[in-house]
């Protein structure tokens, strides 16, 4: 196993490519080089390095993200094998935030033979790996399996490693064991989900870890800040001079007025609170899509005349109408009604699932927000200009009052990397009350920050 630690603006990306490059190489035609990430935009970006050095993609180079890869090579082909059930499509729908009702609606959604993305790797560690209540013929088929695997996979190069969670992490090690060549690139800084697998991989197979501390993105004087809340270790330094780091006070500036006079590439907070808000186009997309799952469902047995294809347009269609209902009649039952008139649902329990996803807004509390980015969605970005909301959680890390290893840090790391000019740095007024604004003002001349 060989694992590459790599901070912000190091090229991963681009050293990902330049190793899949060398060890085609030296691999034999009929071995596959899989190349796996996690987003579709990183596997565009590889593919796209790989293209400018070949033309195209070689046959033997397999480039997708880890879900698609789990499914193609381990659950399509073999779940039935073992488990003696079949998939008919795999859902992408946004699941509730609290486990005891996303279970429900995986387990809904597996009684239709229907696979949840986020269930994906736990599905493929129990194809390759193991199974709670394994009897010696799954063990048995199995094996084989493995060997099926092993025979045409020539090596693994996993980009974003610091996402891996644990039945990937399970999975990784076993194809490590069975002696194929498996290359980690990520950062465990970066880690913004709190699986912390990267960093314990890293730790295990401590003698095959090199850290890439060169930072193309950021000027120097702003990786002195950035380096002060991270390990000896991992300390990057870049050859860029110039940047600018620039705090403003809420009792000096209001937000409105800081957006309103300057342009910024990004702008981002730890999280949606108070005035902030998110997400709010990807949020009303993932909304519809969870509307129109549960419709697909609750519609499935009324129209068994009817396709797959027929049902998802028909269900997306009713998903839109209702929020579109929803937007003008701004009462969540009466828009189901109207949407709803000619359905009639034999799940009557569907009706409390669907108005649930329904988000209820409040018009003059719409106008107050201020609408940011948060730091998990921008990680990977880059921008001349950014600004950075700083909030009492990741205040706590940056002026040293805690030092431990979890998520909260690491989003203050992914927020102090982004910038490849000019870094604003915004004090909200709960961390001017907490920690005082001389004391802030002390603390940033002591790094340079005007």
């Amino acid at each position: 196993m060989e694992i590459s630690i790599a901070g912000a603006g190091a090229g991963k990306t681009t050293t990902m490519a330049n190793k899949i490059i060398q060890l085609h190489l030296k691999m034999n035609e009929y071995l596959k080089i899989f190349c796996i990430t996690f987003t579709n935009n990183a596997t565009k970006c590889i593919s796209e390095k790989l293209q400018a050095h070949y033309g195209y993609i070689p046959d033997n180079i397999i480039v997708s993200t880890i879900h698609s890869f789990f499914y193609q090579e381990f659950i399509k082909p073999y779940y039935f094998l073992l488990f003696g059930k079949q998939y008919e499509r795999i859902s992408t729908a946004e699941l509730p935030s609290r486990n005891v009702y996303k279970n429900s609606v995986i387990k809904r959604l597996e009684n239709k033979n229907i696979l949840h993305q986020v269930v994906i790797p736990e599905r493929a560690k129990w194809v390759i790996v193991k199974k709670s209540n394994d009897n010696k013929n799954i063990k048995a088929k199995r094996l084989v399996i493995r060997n099926i695997f092993k025979s045409y996979c020539g090596a693994i190069c996993i980009d974003e490693a610091q996402d891996i969670d644990n039945n990937m992490s399970e999975v990784i090690e076993l194809l490590h064991n069975l002696g194929i060549p498996i290359i980690l690139m990520g950062d465990p800084k970066q880690d913004l989900k709190g699986h912390g697998c990267l960093r314990n991989l890293a730790e295990k197979y401590s003698d095959k870890v090199e850290y890439l501390k060169f930072c193309y993105r950021c000027p120097q004087n702003h990786l002195i800040l950035s380096n002060s809340i991270i390990s000896d270790i991992e300390k990057q330094y870049s050859k860029k001079n110039g940047g600018l780091i620039k705090v403003y006070f809420s009792s000096d500036k209001n937000i409105y007025d800081l957006l309103y006079e300057r342009n910024f590439d990004l702008k981002y907070i730890s999280r949606k609170q108070g005035i902030y808000e998110t997400h709010i186009n990807k949020k009303n997309k993932n909304i519809k899509e969870a509307i129109c799952e549960e419709i697909y469902i609750a519609i499935k047995n009324n129209y068994i005349n009817k396709s797959e294809i027929e049902l998802m347009r028909y269900s997306y269609y009713l998903s839109e109408k209702l929020l579109y209902s929803y937007k003008f009649l701004k009462d969540k039952k009466k828009a189901m009604m109207y949407t709803l008139r000619d359905v009639s649902l034999k799940d009557k329990k569907a009706y409390g699932r669907i108005i649930s996803l329904i988000i209820e807004e409040n018009d003059d509390d719409k106008n107050k927000m201020v609408y940011v980015n948060s730091i998990d969605s921008i990680k990977g970005q880059e921008g001349k200009h950014c600004l950075l909301i700083l909030t009492t959680d990741l205040a706590a890390y940056l002026f040293g009052k805690k030092t431990e290893e979890n998520i909260c840090k690491n989003r203050l790391y992914v927020g102090l990397t982004r910038s490849l000019e000019v870094l604003i740095i915004f004090i909200t007024p709960e961390v001017e009350e907490i920690y005082g604004k001389e004391k802030i003002k002390s603390f940033f001349y002591k790094y340079g920050c005007l």
